[in-house]
């Protein structure tokens, strides 16, 4: 990658004249993006196409293990004060974790963390993340500032890690971001030490920050390696996954195993190997394609949305899977949460729906049909753990073998080309975009 870096006389914010007088309009063979949140055009010189990354590094997996301690916390949050305020009081800190654990999903992909000093301040960045993860019961409380002071510190790390980065539009782009960060951090901070409508008002004024600064800000530059980055996520959800395993042992413990304790585990397992193929079920190659399909600037918005917002939201609804789950195996034979494992389930496959039809990788039919009947059928079963269980069971996979057939009737055409050669006409299309579908001879 040989980046070109702006002439020291040039005003970044100066755009070449149109006839308009608005933003440099797109040419036919990019059109605009056409999903859920777009960005206006940023200034900023778009990066160079970034070079194959060798994948993921073991500092970053040894990274993302701090993130099972922080999912086990919040899923603690929200079992031990059932009701609206002790789910927010879960979820509104985890939402804010997730946008700065995945921060640095995109600096890894910008910057290869080999140095020694990546390295350190990598791992010193984990002590932050493990101190917020560790307060997050009591980052509403007034004793609750250690939160919001590690958030902080993360976000500091954060800044002087991409200041490295050898793309001089990624250290624009991230001068930029910052500020929305430290906002963010100032804001949980000082919410514990307010009043009770104050300190809600804070936390959601704080995610909402986090959450709308790429549009607020209008930030671009950030460089975008697409199997780097699928891998991170892919492994990231991997680990989140790994909650709701932890919950059929936390629900389990302290009893000896039985035939019906065996059964709750069994279903239990199964819950979250249906979360788990819904996931890894086949979309890790097309949305690989898509990514690298898209322009380099295109990249970015399809990051944010179908990685950091889409991505939000299933993480949100495993936790919720993971309290059920712990729930229910807890009270095979006795009345559960009834809202937990139903709703946990469908906000995952509604994340997971979002996820796809932003990066056009399929059919969505099957997630949205499963998600909407799936609370309808497990609440009434709140009176026996097991039942939950076994009907939360029987949507995840009448829901996996619906989508398989979609995709079965179904093919995403590949066009053979050598690298460096334009695309036919015809296969240009919008990012996000359903690709045109061919029906597979039989």
């Amino acid at each position: 990658m040989n980046p070109s870096p702006t002439p020291p006389d040039r005003d970044p914010h100066d755009h070449p004249p149109t006839a308009t007088g608005d933003a440099p309009t797109t040419t036919a063979a990019e059109p605009p993006l056409s999903i859920p949140m777009d960005l206006p055009h940023d200034p900023i010189e778009p990066p160079d196409e970034p070079e194959q990354s060798t994948g993921v590094t073991p500092i970053e997996l040894f990274f993302d293990l701090v993130f099972v301690f922080v999912l086990t916390q919040a899923t603690h949050q929200v079992e031990s004060h059932p009701g609206w305020s002790g789910l927010f009081q879960g979820m509104l800190p985890l939402a804010a974790l997730w946008w700065m654990f995945g921060a640095f999903s995109w600096l890894t992909n910008a910057v290869r963390p080999d140095a020694v000093v990546h390295r350190l301040l990598l791992a010193l960045t984990m002590t932050a993340f493990f101190v917020m993860g560790l307060d997050l019961p009591y980052a509403f409380d007034p004793d609750g500032w250690a939160f919001g002071l590690a958030f902080l510190v993360a976000v500091g790390m954060h800044v002087a890690l991409f200041l490295t980065a050898a793309e001089p539009s990624a250290r624009a782009g991230i001068l930029r971001l910052a500020p929305f960060n430290a906002v963010g951090g100032v804001l949980i901070l000082i919410a514990p030490h307010l009043s009770d409508v104050g300190t809600w008002v804070c936390w959601a004024g704080a995610v909402t920050v986090l959450y709308l600064s790429m549009v607020i800000g209008r930030i671009r530059g950030f460089v975008v390696e697409p199997h780097h980055f699928v891998e991170r996520h892919g492994l990231i959800i991997l680990i989140v996954l790994g909650e709701s395993v932890v919950a059929v042992g936390i629900g389990a413990g302290g009893r000896p195993v039985d035939w019906k304790l065996a059964g709750g585990i069994l279903l239990g397992i199964a819950v979250a190997t249906g979360i788990w193929w819904t996931y890894f079920g086949g979309d890790d190659e097309r949305t690989v394609r898509a990514m690298s399909e898209a322009s380099v600037e295109r990249r970015q918005m399809l990051g944010y949305v179908a990685f950091g917002l889409a991505h939000a939201v299933m993480i949100a609804g495993i936790v919720l899977v993971a309290a059920g789950i712990s729930d229910g195996i807890h009270h095979l034979g006795t009345d559960t949460n009834r809202w937990w494992l139903g709703s946990g389930v469908a906000v995952f496959l509604l994340g997971h729906a979002w996820h796809r039809h932003v990066l056009g990788t399929g059919s969505i039919v099957a997630q949205i049909g499963a998600a909407v009947v799936v609370v309808p059928l497990t609440a009434p079963l709140a009176g026996a753990g097991w039942a939950t269980l076994a009907a939360a069971t029987v949507v995840l996979a009448a829901m996996t073998v619906a989508d398989h057939h979609l995709q079965l009737r179904t093919t995403i055409p590949k066009q053979a080309r050598e690298p460096g050669e334009p695309r036919e006409p015809e296969e240009s299309r919008e990012p996000g975009e359903p690709r045109e579908q061919q029906p597979v001879a039989t």
